[in-house]
């Protein structure tokens, strides 16, 4: 899937997103929501892919699971590897996923909070898009990001980049956001 980021995002809310809520144990509000953190780390992770030029499904699922397993919001070096079983479960329900494709989203869930050099692009995008806010809140330093977008990304401010994606959201996702806003 190549769209353009309003429309995979949308993808994401209306497709992927309700089989994770079935499956994932992590809160869906707080630093670690699935409201919250995950679906900003998918919306950076369909920028980096299309900045690559590469196919955006992958990505968007990869950072959909990466935190199903969480439980806390403290570190927690083990809940990508405990999250590979709920994500097992929702590609089979989401179908369509090959045998490669799987197996690449699975390395980058399961391996996504260890710091081990990328070995595709699916990895490269969670990744990056997973540890962009860490550059905002602790400073950017870009022996942490294998992208050349997550590199000037990370080194700009969240303000400019929340900037950003309220221009590239469509009019469902903004929908969508405002109804969360308000409770």
């Amino acid at each position: 899937m190549q769209y353009s980021i309003s429309k995979t995002f949308d993808w994401y809310l209306t497709h992927v997103l309700p089989t994770v809520e079935k499956y994932a144990i992590q809160k869906k509000d707080g630093y670690h929501g699935l409201y919250t953190h995950t679906a900003a780390v998918v919306f950076r992770g369909i920028d980096y892919a299309l900045a690559l030029g590469q196919d955006t499904a992958g990505v968007v699922l990869a950072c959909a699971f990466h935190d199903m397993a969480r439980t806390n919001d403290e570190y927690d070096i083990i809940h990508g590897k405990n999250a590979i079983p709920l994500a097992e479960s929702a590609m089979n329900e989401i179908g369509n996923v090959s045998y490669d494709l799987r197996e690449s989203i699975i390395y980058a869930v399961k391996n996504h909070s260890l710091n081990l050099p990328a070995p595709d692009y699916i990895s490269e995008c969670l990744w990056d898009a997973d540890r962009t806010r860490l550059a905002w809140e602790c400073g950017y330093n870009p022996k942490f990001f294998a992208t050349n977008r997550a590199k000037i990304i990370a080194s700009k401010t969240a303000k400019e980049y929340i900037d950003f994606m309220k221009g590239h959201l469509s009019e469902y996702a903004l929908k969508i956001i405002q109804l969360g806003e308000s409770y």
